[in-house]
């Protein structure tokens, strides 16, 4: 069975959020997952749990029939929870998280994508669900493309 090469950016973004951890010289270890349903609450919500979501992906128009070039936009959500004994701002903690994220997500080993796609900053959000669900969501967008009739093949 052939992986769709959309199915193989999104492992290749949780293996490389993975990979944001104190021993490699980041400020935080953070723990990636990709949700089993479409809602957040439905996974387990703790400190430093990243969160990838894939959102609503366009095509862009090109003048070959024979490839499609997709804009894959994907919320990695990192859930930050403060203890009432915190002496930081909850507002420095999300900067670190974030900043973690994006400095490994724009690095030059993984901004290409293994040459499946390039990886674009989107910005960043803060959220607040409720008391149990807060931290901020680094948006970030893949361009890909693949054979108009063959979405697991390069195009």
């Amino acid at each position: 069975m052939s992986v769709p090469i959309i199915e193989q950016i999104a492992v290749k973004i949780v293996d490389y959020v993975k990979e944001i951890t104190v021993a490699n010289g980041f400020n935080e270890t953070l723990t990636a997952i990709r949700p089993k349903r479409l809602h957040l609450e439905s996974d387990t919500n703790r400190d430093k749990l990243v969160v990838i979501q894939q959102e609503e992906e366009a095509a862009v128009e090109e003048e070959s029939t024979s490839t499609i070039i997709w804009l894959q936009p994907f919320a990695i959500q990192a859930i930050v929870l403060d203890s009432d004994d915190a002496t930081d701002p909850i507002d420095t903690r999300l900067n670190i998280i974030r900043s973690d994220i994006e400095k490994k997500l724009m690095s030059d080993d993984c901004r290409e994508l293994e040459g499946m796609g390039t990886i674009f900053l989107d910005g960043a959000t803060k959220f607040l669900d409720d008391a149990a669900n807060s931290g901020i969501s680094v948006d970030v967008i893949v361009r890909y493309e693949v054979l108009t009739n063959d979405p697991c093949t390069l195009g």
